[in-house]
Parts: structure tokens; sequence; C-alpha cells
């Protein structure tokens, strides 16, 4: 919680940041920055694994 809160202070106050949250079990975010933030409530291992493979492949 508390290395949160300087990220979700940041992203109320800079105009093009934007909040992702990546956790299977605590998944949460302030509610003034909701609409800019992503909650991603699954393993970070298989997003990033995910993510990689769309890179590779040009997505």
């Amino acid at each position: 919680m508390f290395i949160q809160e300087p990220f979700w202070e940041m992203t109320q106050y800079m105009r093009d940041a934007f909040y992702i949250n990546i956790n299977p079990k605590d998944a949460i975010t302030n509610p003034v920055i909701r609409e800019k933030s992503l909650l991603i409530g699954d393993d970070i291992n298989e997003v990033l694994k995910e993510a990689s493979e769309k890179i590779k492949e040009g997505r």
C-alpha cells in the first residue's frame, strides 16, 4: 500500500499518466483515478509472457 500511494498521486496530477496494477490477489486502486487505471487480477508472470508474445508478433 505504501508503494502504491505515490503512484496514485502521480497518476492523479500528471495529465498523461496511467496506472496499471497487476496482482492476482489485491488488485485495487484509488477511486479518484479510476478512469485512469487498469486493474489486472491475473498472475504477473502470465501477463508479461502474453505481452511479450504479442510484441514479438508485431501486435
